[in-house]
């Protein structure tokens, strides 16, 4: 892929990549860090995503390198060093954001492509690399941890 296309899938695409990657990573540095590696190495492995599966291929390379990340790190980082997701500083949206920052980056990550990228389940698999009832299983118990952590507190 030449330098051009990667750039044009940049200007497309970026801030969906860094919002997955922030999904799980949980550091808006290191969300950034993965934005450009992921990028990085759509241009060095001289892949080419089919047309209309452009987001498809870079959201299995940004799930595949955090999931390196992660497994490097061995550690989750403490939500008391990150900068919140948004501005919106409303009790609720707080309890919410924290909620959703204590789920296991799986879950969060299914969580984040359903429900604020859009993602289907059918995409969601494929760029997990889980089947459609994985993705179904990981949504029902996600919901199951946020609304037990919204009502007894935080683990």
């Amino acid at each position: 892929m030449d330098r051009g296309e990667v750039l044009r899938l940049y200007d497309a695409w970026a801030d969906d990549v860094y919002r997955l990657a922030y999904s799980f990573l949980l550091n808006p540095a290191d969300a950034q860090d993965a934005v450009q590696e992921v990028f990085l190495r759509l241009l060095q492995k001289n892949c080419t995503p089919l047309p209309g599966r452009e987001r498809a291929l870079l959201a299995r390379i940004t799930a595949n390198y955090c999931k390196d990340c992660l497994r490097r790190a061995r550690r989750r980082p403490d939500p008391a060093e990150q900068e919140p997701a948004a501005p919106d500083t409303t009790p609720g949206r707080l309890e919410l954001r924290a909620a959703l920052q204590a789920l296991p980056p799986g879950y969060r990550a299914v969580v984040h492509l359903y429900y604020y990228a859009g993602y289907t389940p059918q995409e969601i698999a494929a760029a997990l690399g889980l089947t459609r009832s994985g993705v179904y299983m990981r949504l029902t118990r996600a919901r199951k941890l946020l609304g037990d952590f919204l009502k007894e507190g935080f683990p």
